[in-house]
Protein backbone atom coordinates (compact mmCIF):
# COMPACT_ATOMS: atom_id res chain seq x y z
CA UNK A 1 0.00 0.00 0.00
CA UNK A 2 1.30 3.40 -0.94
CA UNK A 3 2.30 5.80 1.82
CA UNK A 4 0.34 9.03 1.60
CA UNK A 5 1.61 12.58 2.14
CA UNK A 6 0.55 16.14 1.51
CA UNK A 7 3.85 16.95 -0.25
CA UNK A 8 6.50 14.65 -1.68
CA UNK A 9 9.82 16.01 -2.92
CA UNK A 10 12.13 14.21 -5.32
CA UNK A 11 15.71 15.22 -4.52
CA UNK A 12 17.37 16.19 -1.25
CA UNK A 13 19.71 19.01 -2.25
CA UNK A 14 19.51 22.67 -1.18
CA UNK A 15 16.27 22.97 -3.15
CA UNK A 16 14.66 19.74 -2.02
CA UNK A 17 15.50 19.68 1.66
CA UNK A 18 14.66 23.38 2.09
CA UNK A 19 11.30 22.74 0.41
CA UNK A 20 10.72 19.85 2.80
CA UNK A 21 11.43 22.01 5.85
CA UNK A 22 9.24 24.85 4.55
CA UNK A 23 6.37 22.45 3.85
CA UNK A 24 6.66 20.82 7.26
CA UNK A 25 6.70 24.23 8.95
CA UNK A 26 3.32 24.88 7.34
CA UNK A 27 1.95 21.71 8.89
CA UNK A 28 2.07 19.58 5.74
CA UNK A 29 2.87 15.89 6.02
CA UNK A 30 6.07 15.74 3.99
CA UNK A 31 8.22 13.07 2.30
CA UNK A 32 11.67 13.57 0.82
CA UNK A 33 13.29 11.16 -1.62
CA UNK A 34 17.07 11.26 -2.06
CA UNK A 35 19.10 8.78 -4.08
CA UNK A 36 22.35 9.12 -2.12
CA UNK A 37 23.21 11.79 0.45
CA UNK A 38 21.11 14.59 1.85
CA UNK A 39 22.48 17.98 0.88
CA UNK A 40 22.81 17.13 -2.80
CA UNK A 41 25.61 18.30 -5.05
CA UNK A 42 26.35 21.49 -3.11
CA UNK A 43 27.02 19.89 0.24
CA UNK A 44 28.60 16.64 -0.92
CA UNK A 45 30.54 17.33 -4.14
CA UNK A 46 30.16 21.03 -4.78
CA UNK A 47 30.05 24.26 -2.79
CA UNK A 48 31.05 22.98 0.64
CA UNK A 49 33.93 20.60 -0.15
CA UNK A 50 35.46 22.97 -2.71
CA UNK A 51 35.28 25.93 -0.37
CA UNK A 52 36.80 23.83 2.41
CA UNK A 53 39.76 23.00 0.19
CA UNK A 54 40.08 26.60 -0.95
CA UNK A 55 40.13 27.70 2.70
CA UNK A 56 43.06 25.33 3.26
CA UNK A 57 44.90 26.94 0.36
CA UNK A 58 44.22 30.42 1.73
CA UNK A 59 45.64 29.38 5.11
CA UNK A 60 48.73 27.97 3.37
CA UNK A 61 49.22 31.14 1.32
CA UNK A 62 48.71 33.36 4.35
CA UNK A 63 51.45 31.61 6.29
CA UNK A 64 53.79 31.73 3.31
CA UNK A 65 53.11 35.44 2.94
CA UNK A 66 53.44 36.25 6.64
CA UNK A 67 56.82 37.92 6.05
CA UNK A 68 55.03 40.84 4.38
CA UNK A 69 53.42 41.56 7.75
CA UNK A 70 56.66 41.39 9.72
CA UNK A 71 56.18 37.77 10.81
CA UNK A 72 58.90 35.18 10.28
CA UNK A 73 57.78 31.61 9.57
CA UNK A 74 60.13 28.84 8.50
CA UNK A 75 59.59 25.42 6.93
CA UNK A 76 56.05 25.93 5.65
CA UNK A 77 54.55 22.91 3.90
CA UNK A 78 51.18 21.26 3.41
CA UNK A 79 49.70 17.79 3.95
CA UNK A 80 47.26 17.10 1.12
CA UNK A 81 45.86 13.99 2.78
CA UNK A 82 44.93 16.03 5.85
CA UNK A 83 43.32 18.66 3.65
CA UNK A 84 41.13 15.96 2.12
CA UNK A 85 40.37 14.53 5.54
CA UNK A 86 39.24 17.91 6.88
CA UNK A 87 37.01 18.33 3.83
CA UNK A 88 35.32 14.99 4.49
CA UNK A 89 34.81 15.75 8.19
CA UNK A 90 33.10 19.06 7.42
CA UNK A 91 30.88 17.51 4.75
CA UNK A 92 29.89 14.71 7.11
CA UNK A 93 29.14 17.19 9.91
CA UNK A 94 26.90 19.32 7.73
CA UNK A 95 25.19 16.28 6.22
CA UNK A 96 24.42 15.14 9.74
CA UNK A 97 22.94 18.56 10.40
CA UNK A 98 20.53 18.17 7.49
CA UNK A 99 19.58 14.69 8.71
CA UNK A 100 18.84 16.18 12.13
CA UNK A 101 16.62 18.85 10.58
CA UNK A 102 14.61 16.17 8.78
CA UNK A 103 13.95 14.40 12.07
CA UNK A 104 13.23 17.66 13.89
CA UNK A 105 10.50 18.53 11.38
CA UNK A 106 9.11 14.97 11.21
CA UNK A 107 9.95 14.64 7.53
CA UNK A 108 9.94 11.08 6.21
CA UNK A 109 13.10 10.44 4.20
CA UNK A 110 13.24 7.69 1.58
CA UNK A 111 16.70 6.68 0.34
CA UNK A 112 16.92 5.42 -3.21
CA UNK A 113 16.48 6.39 -6.85
CA UNK A 114 13.00 7.81 -7.23
CA UNK A 115 10.92 8.27 -10.36
CA UNK A 116 7.44 9.58 -11.08
CA UNK A 117 4.81 6.86 -11.40
CA UNK A 118 1.88 9.19 -11.91
CA UNK A 119 0.75 12.79 -11.41
CA UNK A 120 0.70 12.17 -7.66
CA UNK A 121 3.11 9.25 -7.27
CA UNK A 122 6.81 8.56 -6.77
CA UNK A 123 8.29 5.08 -6.82
CA UNK A 124 11.39 4.37 -4.73
CA UNK A 125 12.53 0.78 -5.12
CA UNK A 126 9.66 -1.38 -3.91
CA UNK A 127 7.93 1.52 -2.16
CA UNK A 128 5.24 3.77 -3.55
CA UNK A 129 4.62 7.32 -2.31
CA UNK A 130 1.55 9.34 -3.15
CA UNK A 131 1.04 13.02 -2.40
CA UNK A 132 -1.35 15.81 -3.25
CA UNK A 133 1.59 17.93 -4.38
CA UNK A 134 4.95 16.93 -5.86
CA UNK A 135 8.13 19.00 -6.10
CA UNK A 136 10.86 17.91 -8.53
CA UNK A 137 14.34 18.82 -7.30
CA UNK A 138 16.58 16.22 -8.90
CA UNK A 139 19.48 18.62 -9.42
CA UNK A 140 22.20 18.24 -12.03
CA UNK A 141 25.19 16.18 -13.10
CA UNK A 142 28.55 17.19 -14.61
CA UNK A 143 28.20 17.77 -18.33
CA UNK A 144 30.00 15.39 -20.66
CA UNK A 145 30.37 17.04 -24.07
CA UNK A 146 31.08 14.87 -27.13
CA UNK A 147 34.86 15.16 -26.97
CA UNK A 148 36.80 12.17 -28.31
CA UNK A 149 38.81 10.58 -25.50
CA UNK A 150 36.56 11.87 -22.74
CA UNK A 151 36.23 8.39 -21.25
CA UNK A 152 39.96 7.76 -21.04
CA UNK A 153 42.05 7.26 -17.91
CA UNK A 154 42.90 10.34 -15.83
CA UNK A 155 40.08 12.36 -17.40
CA UNK A 156 37.75 13.46 -14.62
CA UNK A 157 34.86 15.75 -13.78
CA UNK A 158 34.49 17.91 -10.68
CA UNK A 159 32.86 14.97 -8.88
CA UNK A 160 35.95 12.78 -9.19
CA UNK A 161 38.73 15.32 -8.77
CA UNK A 162 37.44 16.14 -5.28
CA UNK A 163 38.70 12.71 -4.24
CA UNK A 164 41.99 12.70 -6.19
CA UNK A 165 44.54 11.34 -3.71
CA UNK A 166 47.42 13.66 -4.58
CA UNK A 167 48.29 16.95 -6.22
CA UNK A 168 49.05 16.15 -9.88
CA UNK A 169 52.22 17.59 -11.36
CA UNK A 170 50.15 19.13 -14.15
CA UNK A 171 46.46 19.66 -14.86
CA UNK A 172 44.57 20.71 -18.00
CA UNK A 173 41.16 22.23 -17.32
CA UNK A 174 38.59 22.26 -20.11
CA UNK A 175 36.22 25.09 -19.24
CA UNK A 176 36.83 28.55 -17.82
CA UNK A 177 33.69 28.91 -15.75
CA UNK A 178 33.40 28.93 -11.98
CA UNK A 179 34.02 25.20 -11.47
CA UNK A 180 37.08 25.01 -13.68
CA UNK A 181 38.65 28.20 -12.34
CA UNK A 182 38.26 27.28 -8.68
CA UNK A 183 40.01 23.96 -9.21
CA UNK A 184 42.64 25.61 -11.39
CA UNK A 185 43.38 28.15 -8.66
CA UNK A 186 43.41 25.49 -5.92
CA UNK A 187 45.85 23.10 -7.59
CA UNK A 188 48.08 25.88 -8.91
CA UNK A 189 48.47 27.23 -5.37
CA UNK A 190 49.76 23.81 -4.31
CA UNK A 191 52.42 23.71 -7.02
CA UNK A 192 50.56 22.06 -9.89
CA UNK A 193 51.19 23.38 -13.42
CA UNK A 194 47.73 24.35 -14.68
CA UNK A 195 46.39 25.17 -18.15
CA UNK A 196 42.81 26.45 -18.59
CA UNK A 197 41.15 26.11 -22.00
CA UNK A 198 37.98 28.16 -22.51
CA UNK A 199 36.00 27.86 -25.72
CA UNK A 200 34.47 31.33 -25.64
CA UNK A 201 36.10 34.74 -25.96
CA UNK A 202 36.95 35.09 -22.28
CA UNK A 203 36.79 33.16 -19.02
CA UNK A 204 33.65 33.61 -16.93
CA UNK A 205 31.69 34.25 -20.13
CA UNK A 206 28.51 35.16 -18.24
CA UNK A 207 30.19 37.79 -16.07
CA UNK A 208 31.26 41.38 -16.75
CA UNK A 209 33.99 41.30 -19.40
CA UNK A 210 36.24 43.78 -17.58
CA UNK A 211 36.01 41.81 -14.34
CA UNK A 212 36.76 38.58 -16.22
CA UNK A 213 39.78 40.20 -17.90
CA UNK A 214 41.16 41.35 -14.57
CA UNK A 215 40.76 37.85 -13.14
CA UNK A 216 42.51 36.34 -16.17
CA UNK A 217 45.42 38.73 -15.65
CA UNK A 218 45.64 37.80 -11.99
CA UNK A 219 45.53 34.06 -12.67
CA UNK A 220 48.26 34.39 -15.30
CA UNK A 221 50.37 36.35 -12.82
CA UNK A 222 49.93 33.45 -10.40
CA UNK A 223 51.34 31.07 -13.01
CA UNK A 224 48.19 29.64 -14.58
CA UNK A 225 48.08 29.42 -18.38
CA UNK A 226 44.72 30.77 -19.58
CA UNK A 227 43.74 30.27 -23.21
CA UNK A 228 40.41 31.63 -24.43
CA UNK A 229 38.79 30.81 -27.81
CA UNK A 230 40.22 27.30 -27.46
CA UNK A 231 38.05 24.78 -29.30
CA UNK A 232 38.92 21.33 -27.94
CA UNK A 233 39.13 18.64 -30.62
CA UNK A 234 40.02 15.61 -28.53
CA UNK A 235 41.88 14.07 -25.61
CA UNK A 236 44.62 11.53 -26.17
CA UNK A 237 47.73 9.93 -24.68
CA UNK A 238 51.40 10.41 -25.42
CA UNK A 239 54.52 9.45 -23.45
CA UNK A 240 52.57 8.65 -20.30
CA UNK A 241 50.72 11.99 -20.33
CA UNK A 242 47.31 13.20 -21.39
CA UNK A 243 47.13 15.46 -24.44
CA UNK A 244 44.34 17.93 -25.14
CA UNK A 245 44.24 18.99 -28.77
CA UNK A 246 42.56 22.28 -29.63
CA UNK A 247 42.36 24.96 -32.28
CA UNK A 248 41.97 28.70 -31.73
CA UNK A 249 38.75 30.26 -32.93
CA UNK A 250 39.42 32.30 -36.06
CA UNK A 251 42.90 30.81 -36.43
CA UNK A 252 41.97 27.29 -37.51
CA UNK A 253 44.29 27.59 -40.52
CA UNK A 254 47.24 27.57 -38.12
CA UNK A 255 46.37 24.00 -37.19
CA UNK A 256 45.92 22.24 -33.89
CA UNK A 257 47.74 23.02 -30.66
CA UNK A 258 48.28 20.69 -27.73
CA UNK A 259 48.16 21.04 -23.95
CA UNK A 260 49.98 18.27 -22.08
CA UNK A 261 49.08 17.28 -18.53
CA UNK A 262 48.94 14.39 -16.09
CA UNK A 263 45.22 14.86 -15.43
CA UNK A 264 42.43 16.46 -17.46
CA UNK A 265 39.50 18.09 -15.68
CA UNK A 266 36.38 18.46 -17.79
CA UNK A 267 34.59 21.47 -16.27
CA UNK A 268 32.17 22.46 -19.01
CA UNK A 269 29.24 23.06 -16.67
CA UNK A 270 26.43 20.84 -15.45
CA UNK A 271 23.31 19.35 -17.02
CA UNK A 272 19.86 19.18 -15.37
CA UNK A 273 19.15 15.63 -14.20
CA UNK A 274 15.94 14.52 -15.89
CA UNK A 275 16.89 11.21 -17.53
CA UNK A 276 15.30 8.16 -15.95
CA UNK A 277 13.05 10.19 -13.66
CA UNK A 278 9.76 9.50 -15.46
CA UNK A 279 9.02 13.14 -16.11
CA UNK A 280 8.10 13.03 -19.79
CA UNK A 281 5.84 10.02 -19.28
CA UNK A 282 3.68 12.26 -17.11
CA UNK A 283 3.52 14.97 -19.75
CA UNK A 284 6.13 17.23 -18.18
CA UNK A 285 7.86 19.25 -20.86
CA UNK A 286 11.66 19.10 -21.18
CA UNK A 287 13.60 21.74 -23.09
CA UNK A 288 17.37 21.39 -23.51
CA UNK A 289 17.45 18.82 -20.70
CA UNK A 290 15.63 21.11 -18.25
CA UNK A 291 12.10 20.87 -16.87
CA UNK A 292 9.96 23.74 -18.14
CA UNK A 293 8.08 25.70 -15.48
CA UNK A 294 6.10 28.93 -15.36
CA UNK A 295 6.87 31.94 -13.18
CA UNK A 296 5.21 30.15 -10.25
CA UNK A 297 7.49 27.11 -10.76
CA UNK A 298 4.55 24.95 -11.84
CA UNK A 299 5.17 22.39 -14.56
CA UNK A 300 1.68 22.64 -16.03
CA UNK A 301 0.93 19.06 -14.98
CA UNK A 302 -1.42 18.37 -12.04
CA UNK A 303 0.08 19.72 -8.80
CA UNK A 304 3.69 19.19 -9.84
CA UNK A 305 6.30 21.91 -9.27
CA UNK A 306 10.01 21.91 -10.11
CA UNK A 307 12.91 23.84 -8.59
CA UNK A 308 16.69 24.12 -8.63
CA UNK A 309 19.15 22.88 -11.20
CA UNK A 310 16.59 20.64 -12.87
CA UNK A 311 14.81 23.72 -14.30
CA UNK A 312 18.03 25.19 -15.67
CA UNK A 313 19.05 28.82 -15.54
CA UNK A 314 21.80 29.66 -13.09
CA UNK A 315 22.74 26.41 -11.35
CA UNK A 316 23.20 27.85 -7.88
CA UNK A 317 22.35 26.43 -4.46
CA UNK A 318 20.91 29.70 -3.17
CA UNK A 319 18.70 30.01 -6.24
CA UNK A 320 17.35 26.51 -5.57
CA UNK A 321 16.62 27.35 -1.93
CA UNK A 322 14.81 30.54 -2.94
CA UNK A 323 12.75 28.58 -5.47
CA UNK A 324 11.92 26.05 -2.76
CA UNK A 325 10.29 28.76 -0.66
CA UNK A 326 8.33 30.06 -3.65
CA UNK A 327 7.07 26.59 -4.63
CA UNK A 328 5.86 25.85 -1.11
CA UNK A 329 4.19 29.25 -0.85
CA UNK A 330 2.27 28.45 -4.02
CA UNK A 331 1.31 25.02 -2.71
CA UNK A 332 -0.27 26.56 0.40
CA UNK A 333 -2.16 29.07 -1.69
CA UNK A 334 0.04 32.18 -1.63
CA UNK A 335 0.29 33.09 -5.31
CA UNK A 336 3.95 34.15 -5.64
CA UNK A 337 6.17 34.40 -8.70
CA UNK A 338 9.88 33.68 -8.51
CA UNK A 339 12.07 36.78 -8.88
CA UNK A 340 15.29 36.34 -10.85
CA UNK A 341 16.58 39.90 -11.22
CA UNK A 342 18.72 39.83 -8.07
CA UNK A 343 20.40 36.44 -7.76
CA UNK A 344 24.05 36.89 -6.76
CA UNK A 345 26.93 34.87 -8.18
CA UNK A 346 30.17 34.07 -6.39
CA UNK A 347 33.57 32.70 -7.44
CA UNK A 348 36.05 31.73 -4.74
CA UNK A 349 39.40 32.11 -6.44
CA UNK A 350 41.81 34.73 -5.11
CA UNK A 351 40.89 37.38 -6.00
CA UNK A 352 37.23 36.49 -5.52
CA UNK A 353 34.57 37.50 -8.04
CA UNK A 354 30.93 38.30 -7.33
CA UNK A 355 28.06 39.95 -9.11
CA UNK A 356 24.33 40.61 -9.04
CA UNK A 357 21.81 42.02 -11.47
CA UNK A 358 22.83 43.54 -14.78
CA UNK A 359 26.40 44.30 -15.78
CA UNK A 360 27.05 47.28 -18.03
CA UNK A 361 26.88 45.35 -21.31
CA UNK A 362 23.67 43.53 -20.34
CA UNK A 363 22.03 46.76 -19.22
CA UNK A 364 22.89 48.54 -22.47
CA UNK A 365 21.70 45.51 -24.44
CA UNK A 366 18.31 45.98 -22.77
CA UNK A 367 18.26 49.57 -24.00
CA UNK A 368 18.98 51.18 -20.64
CA UNK A 369 20.97 54.38 -20.32
CA UNK A 370 23.30 53.74 -17.43
CA UNK A 371 25.90 55.41 -15.28
CA UNK A 372 28.74 53.15 -14.22
CA UNK A 373 30.91 53.75 -11.20
CA UNK A 374 34.12 51.84 -10.51
CA UNK A 375 36.39 51.98 -7.50
CA UNK A 376 39.68 50.05 -7.04
CA UNK A 377 40.66 48.33 -3.82
CA UNK A 378 44.26 49.52 -4.14
CA UNK A 379 43.38 52.95 -2.71
CA UNK A 380 41.14 51.64 0.08
CA UNK A 381 42.62 51.83 3.56
CA UNK A 382 41.33 48.46 4.81
CA UNK A 383 42.52 46.69 1.66
CA UNK A 384 46.04 48.08 2.09
CA UNK A 385 46.03 47.19 5.78
CA UNK A 386 45.27 43.52 5.09
CA UNK A 387 47.58 43.34 2.08
CA UNK A 388 44.83 42.87 -0.53
CA UNK A 389 45.33 45.41 -3.32
CA UNK A 390 43.85 43.58 -6.30
CA UNK A 391 40.45 44.23 -7.75
CA UNK A 392 37.64 46.72 -7.94
CA UNK A 393 33.92 47.24 -7.49
CA UNK A 394 31.61 48.36 -10.33
CA UNK A 395 28.03 49.50 -9.94
CA UNK A 396 25.47 50.05 -12.70
CA UNK A 397 22.77 52.69 -12.23
CA UNK A 398 19.79 53.23 -14.52
CA UNK A 399 19.85 56.98 -15.18
CA UNK A 400 16.12 57.05 -15.98
CA UNK A 401 15.16 56.52 -12.33
CA UNK A 402 18.58 56.36 -10.61
CA UNK A 403 17.91 52.79 -9.48
CA UNK A 404 20.87 50.47 -8.88
CA UNK A 405 20.38 47.64 -11.39
CA UNK A 406 23.62 45.73 -10.93
CA UNK A 407 27.00 45.42 -9.29
CA UNK A 408 30.12 43.39 -10.06
CA UNK A 409 33.26 43.02 -8.01
CA UNK A 410 36.65 41.35 -8.01
CA UNK A 411 38.83 41.41 -4.94
CA UNK A 412 39.05 40.39 -1.28
CA UNK A 413 35.91 39.00 0.36
CA UNK A 414 33.61 40.29 -2.38
CA UNK A 415 31.55 37.08 -2.18
CA UNK A 416 30.50 38.16 1.31
CA UNK A 417 30.01 41.82 0.47
CA UNK A 418 27.85 41.26 -2.62
CA UNK A 419 24.89 40.80 -0.29
CA UNK A 420 24.48 44.55 0.25
CA UNK A 421 24.39 45.12 -3.49
CA UNK A 422 21.89 42.25 -3.79
CA UNK A 423 19.64 43.97 -1.25
CA UNK A 424 19.88 47.17 -3.29
CA UNK A 425 19.11 45.51 -6.62
CA UNK A 426 16.33 43.31 -5.25
CA UNK A 427 14.58 46.26 -3.57
CA UNK A 428 15.29 48.64 -6.47
CA UNK A 429 17.17 51.04 -4.23
CA UNK A 430 18.18 54.36 -5.73
CA UNK A 431 21.80 55.38 -5.89
CA UNK A 432 21.10 58.23 -3.47
CA UNK A 433 19.59 55.85 -0.90
CA UNK A 434 22.58 53.56 -1.27
CA UNK A 435 25.15 56.33 -0.89
CA UNK A 436 23.35 57.79 2.12
CA UNK A 437 23.69 54.46 3.89
CA UNK A 438 26.62 54.99 6.24
CA UNK A 439 29.37 52.42 5.83
CA UNK A 440 31.76 51.79 8.73
CA UNK A 441 35.36 52.85 8.24
CA UNK A 442 37.76 51.25 7.58
CA UNK A 443 36.07 48.36 5.81
CA UNK A 444 36.25 46.71 2.41
CA UNK A 445 32.54 47.39 1.89
CA UNK A 446 33.34 51.08 1.54
CA UNK A 447 34.34 50.22 -2.04
CA UNK A 448 30.63 49.84 -2.92
CA UNK A 449 29.85 53.22 -1.35
CA UNK A 450 32.73 54.83 -3.24
CA UNK A 451 31.67 53.24 -6.54
CA UNK A 452 28.17 54.68 -6.14
CA UNK A 453 29.71 58.11 -5.53
CA UNK A 454 31.60 57.73 -8.82
CA UNK A 455 28.41 56.74 -10.66
CA UNK A 456 26.68 59.83 -9.27
CA UNK A 457 29.49 62.03 -10.56
CA UNK A 458 31.00 63.14 -7.26
CA UNK A 459 33.79 60.71 -6.35
CA UNK A 460 35.40 61.11 -2.95
CA UNK A 461 38.68 59.24 -2.84
CA UNK A 462 39.65 58.81 -6.47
Amino acid sequence: MAQQFDVAILGGGPGGYVAAIKAAQHGLKTALVEQRFLGGTCLNVGCIPTKTLLAAVEAYKSVRGARDFGITVEGVSFDFTKMLGRKERIVKQLRGGVEFLMKKHAITVFTGAGALTGPHGIGVGDEEITAEHLILATGSVPSRPPIPGLDGANVVTSDEILFWPEVPASLAVIGGGAIGLEFAYFFNALGCKVTVLEGLAHILPLEDEGIAAELATSLKRQGITVQADALVQGIGDADGKKTVTYTLRGQEEKGAQTAVADVVLVATGRWPLTAGCGFEAQGIRIDRRAVVVDEFLHTGVANIYAIGDVIGGALLAHKASAEAAVAVDNIIGSRRAMEYHAIPTALYTAPEVAGVGLNEAAARAQGLEVAVGAFPFRVLGKALAIGEREGMVKVVVNTADNVVVGAQAIGPHVTDMITEATMAVRNRLTAEAFVRTIHPHPTLAEAFHEAIEVALGHPLHI
